[in-house]
């Protein structure tokens, strides 16, 4: 691992930049309110700063005006209201009950919307302490609104100064993640690798880059007037993103039949050649996605464009010395693979060309964008969403009553067995609980073991360390810490965060931290064994509940995405809108189905029927995808060269197979169609009429004809026709045994 590298994506990164904002955001108050000796009567405003700051997620910019204004409004109001009922705890735990389950439901308007509740609920929480004052209710709800709008206001003009900052970034993470995704894939092609092992590293790669590709349509194509806009800067990014989706499509297309490959090439090292070309691609995009990300000037590198001329002579030669009628195939899917890194290493030359951001280079290609609309999933505030929700179908309601309950267990406790700061049960509670089993558990462990970690090294740094601006240092680091690392290493964010909290107490009570160790340790423990309880056994929704249905979308997405890429070999020429729409929909679908069984990986073994055929499912959806994404791209380029109507049979076997399958997944009765035997007859029969013609030319000595073109690109397309099929059977198969 390069940790040079890897330290420069973190320092350039959006997690970090996110993580020094929300610090600057609560430091700076605070430090203006000592400095005039009022942090002992303002401290609630640093405090509303902080809170404000934990919704402020990427998005479009009116997104996060709005979110923030109703985040402030909204502490501000449950501040006054918790201000002036905490000292009657029978009203308070009333109160805790009903606002626990109405912040936690507002979720189903989305991830903003459930930020903003959660953070509702914490500035509950922190307001219960009866150590504060009634007579500075008031007082401390508005410097708490005041503490909001100034982080409001700081990150606004922030966004104003670089407006284009997080979009670099995120597609920069998103360049990169690609290129690890076909840095695994490289691994297809070493004789000792296990294929399944594979897969496992490439889901999680697919899910995070989905999450991004998604994250990036929000800032785009949600910003009003993004996609006319006018400034250099904001056309290039957007033909950057478009172009990204593109390569990541291209990627996929590297996807072969790996066992036939290995089969035909046992011998010699021409398949060690193709992985560390492949290997040097990635690592050349990895440059270009740091390039992005962090706004370096690119630099050029012709390593890669050598090896691929290096690679491709090596290819032919090979082919002259080892080619025979029995690895032909082999052959065709090794030089298609050759063509696929040749569009890759151009895209990566256009895409580093772009990140010059040059006015010359924006008027080159305009980008086209149809129907964004279509692009980007929307989020309509109805209130009749909430009264549909309102149903233990519904798994936001059942999260709401389990945080409702859970915090009103919390809540008794602390009455019960008062610790000194046992207000800290309920925040373990709410940021530990979360709609899905499986994140509440690794959360659970990883809050429990963080403050552990955390509270050890505050003591080692308490008890050796005495100069007081270490100490201010010290917190602000740990503080950036904790809130770079929230989305992404949350056992590293509780460790950095248990740690500020340590040191702040410190700041306000010298004397005191091995008691607000000791409470840290002894409340996380009992918020931790709450909502594990909670998490286990009040109204669960295990993901194998919920399995089918992500199941039957991917079905029907890839149906769609199939039929539309299908018809450009036998009908109408591709329709690049439809294409990009169904492709973007799969995968999604594909995306959501992985992300889900990875979920299902984490819950109880009881719980979770048959993880082995799921697993199979989804890797042979994985393989449909990739399959049907090389199609597409034989469509862009090889459809109307080769359009037959032996395709058609073909396809439309292949879509019925699909429907059925569909069918399945939605646990519908249904009759297994027939194969169409005889139009997959008949396109072998053309391929056989191809391989015959070109067999006699390789063994007059012909290496180059235009036959070998013909049967390459025409073996090819029926290749992928020929694997769609092959893979549907195989789900098909999957299915018919999981609904049993």
């Amino acid at each position: 691992m390069n940790y040079i590298n890897e330290f420069t994506k973190f320092i350039t990164g959006q997690y970090l930049t996110k993580g020094v904002r929300i610090t600057a955001g609560a430091i700076l108050p605070a430090l203006i309110l000592y400095h005039y000796d009022l942090l002992s009567i303002g401290i609630a405003m640093p405090l509303g700063a902080l809170m404000v700051s934990l919704t402020d997620s990427p998005g479009p910019i009116h997104h996060r005006r709005n979110g923030m204004l109703v985040s402030n409004i909204l502490n501000f109001v449950v501040a006054i209201i918790i201000g002036f009922t905490r000292y009657y705890p029978w009203l308070l735990a009333i109160e805790l009950t009903l606002l626990g389950f109405f912040l936690s439901f507002i979720g189903i308007y989305g991830a903003r919307a459930s930020s903003i509740g959660l953070i509702a609920i914490i500035v509950i929480v922190l307001n219960i302490d009866v150590h504060h004052s009634q007579d500075r209710v008031w007082q401390d709800a508005l410097f708490m609104l005041a503490g909001g709008m100034w982080y409001m206001l700081m990150s606004l003009v922030l966004y104003s100064l670089r407006p284009y900052l997080l979009i670099q970034q995120a597609l920069g993470e998103c360049i990169i993640e690609t290129a690890e995704y076909l840095q695994v894939k490289s691994k297809m092609y070493s004789f000792n690798t296990d294929p399944d092992e594979i897969y496992k590293e490439i889901l999680p790669l697919q899910i995070n880059i989905h999450n991004q590709q998604e994250q990036l349509r929000e800032l785009l194509f949600k910003a009003r007037g993004f996609t006319r806009e006018s400034t250099t800067k904001g056309r290039i990014l957007l033909m950057m993103f478009l172009d990204s989706v593109d390569l990541f499509e291209q990627v996929m297309t590297t996807q072969q039949n790996y066992n036939a490959l290995r089969s035909y090439f046992k011998e010699g090292d021409i398949l060690e050649k193709f992985r560390l070309l492949i290997v040097e691609t990635a690592v050349e995009l990895d440059k270009l996605g740091l390039v992005i990300q962090s706004g370096f000037p690119p630099k050029g590198n012709e390593r890669l464009s050598e090896l691929i001329t290096e690679t491709e002579d090596y290819f032919v030669a090979y082919r002259e010395s080892h080619i025979s009628p029995e690895n032909l195939e082999g052959f065709i899917s090794l030089r298609h693979v050759l063509n696929s890194i040749k569009d890759i290493a151009e895209r990566i030359k256009r895409l580093r060309r772009y990140s010059t951001y040059s006015s010359k280079v924006s008027k080159e290609v305009k980008p086209d964008v149809v129907d964004v609309e279509k692009f980007v999933s929307t989020q309509e505030l109805d209130p009749k969403l909430l009264k549909e929700n309102l149903s233990l179908q519904s798994n936001i309601f059942r999260h709401s009553v389990r945080v409702s309950i859970c915090i009103f267990a919390g809540y008794a406790i602390s009455q019960l067995f008062p610790f000194g700061h046992s207000y800290w049960i309920l925040l373990t509670i709410v940021t530990i609980l979360k709609p899905a089993y499986s994140l509440s558990k690794s959360r659970n462990v990883e809050r429990l073991l963080g403050t552990i970690v955390g509270v050890f090294i505050g003591f080692l740094i308490l008890n050796y360390v005495t100069e007081t601006y270490i100490l201010f240092i010290g917190t602000i680091v740990s503080m950036i810490v904790g809130y770079s690392f929230l989305q992404i290493k949350y056992f590293i964010s509780v460790i950095g965060i248990t740690l500020y909290v340590l040191l702040s107490f410190h700041f306000l009570h010298p004397v005191d931290f091995r008691s607000v160790s000791t409470d840290r340790i002894i409340d996380t423990a009992i918020g931790s064994a709450i909502s594990f309880i909670g998490a286990f056994f009040i109204l669960p929704k295990w993901e194998r509940e919920q399995v089918d249905e992500y199941i039957a979308r991917l079905m029907e997405a890839n149906t769609k995405y199939f039929t539309t890429v299908a018809k450009a070999f036998y009908a109408n020429s591709l329709d690049i809108n439809e294409y990009k729409i169904t492709r973007k929909e799969a995968y999604v679908a594909l995306a959501n189905l992985s992300d889900a069984f990875q979920r299902l990986l984490s819950e109880p073994s009881g719980r979770n029927k048959h993880p082995e055929l799921l697993h199979q499912l989804v890797v042979s959806n994985h393989m449909l995808t990739s399959h049907i994404a090389s199609l597409a791209t034989y469509a862009k380029s090889l459809a109307l060269r080769y359009r037959s109507d032996a395709f058609k049979s073909v396809a439309q076997s292949i879509e019925l197979q699909m429907q059925y399958a569909l069918a399945l997944s939605q646990h519908k009765k249904s009759d297994l169609p027939v194969l169409n035997e005889q139009g997959f007859a008949r396109v072998r029969d053309i391929i056989q009429n191809l391989r015959n013609k070109r067999v006699e030319e390789l063994q007059s000595g012909m290496q180059e004809s235009d036959t070998r073109k013909q049967f390459s690109g025409f073996k090819a397309i029926s290749d992928q026709f020929e694997l769609i099929q092959t893979i549907i059977s195989d789900i098909i198969n999957v299915l018919k045994k999981l609904i049993i």
